[in-house]
């Protein structure tokens, strides 16, 4: 049975609520958010602030599928959009392209599980900021995050094997809904996906040189 975008957006959902909880209680998320904070705020304040946390937690829950459907359509777009530019006209509806995406989204939910796998058997020992920082797979893994400006520690996190597994999977799901060349959904993917890739780092880089 195919599934289909609402479907997929469920599944999607169940799996990145799945990510959260266990986290929550396997990782003991609480107790390192109390540590990290204590050295700094008073015991009445930490303890304020994870009250709110735990108040408003439901609202984090509420607005997953609302992020996934959000971030998949901007993919979605950026492959509409690289159609346009190698001017080729097609039937395709934007939910193809949309549906493409999401099955994409099941790579960053893996992240989740991952990163759950490496806390929870691999380094025990670990802090918040660990946790913040770390990301599967990844070439920062391998650097001095005291060495790194914040500014540059997500761009870093995004080379990953995970982003190009998720790179793939685009031009897999485009090759298999064009029938055309596998080289040349590479390229429409590489010029859309990557292009919107490269606007969105550079956003998120300079919203952190602005808020630190």
């Amino acid at each position: 049975m195919k599934l289909n975008n609402y479907n997929l957006i469920t599944l999607l959902t169940i799996s990145s609520l799945l990510v959260i909880i266990i986290s929550k209680y396997n990782l003991n998320i609480q107790d390192l958010f109390y540590n990290f904070y204590s050295d700094q705020l008073a015991q009445k304040q930490v303890d304020k602030i994870i009250q709110n946390q735990q108040k408003w937690e439901w609202v984090g829950y509420t607005i997953i599928p609302i992020i996934i459907l959000i971030r998949s359509s901007l993919v979605a777009i950026c492959l509409n959009i690289g159609m346009f530019f190698y001017n080729m006209e097609h039937p395709y509806k934007f939910k193809q392209f949309l549906r493409i995406a999401l099955i994409g989204e099941f790579v960053l939910v893996l992240v989740g599980f991952s990163r759950i796998f490496y806390f929870y058997f691999i380094k025990i020992d670990y802090t918040l900021l660990d946790l913040q920082q770390y990301y599967p797979l990844s070439y920062i893994n391998f650097l001095d995050l005291e060495k790194i400006q914040p500014w540059l520690i997500y761009p870093l996190q995004t080379i990953n094997l995970f982003e190009i597994a998720y790179f793939f999977v685009l031009v897999y799901g485009l090759w298999k809904l064009l029938k055309n060349k596998f080289l040349k959904s590479f390229e429409i993917v590489t010029i859309s996906y990557g292009s919107g890739l490269i606007i969105w780092l550079g956003l998120v880089m300079f919203f952190t040189l602005n808020m630190s």
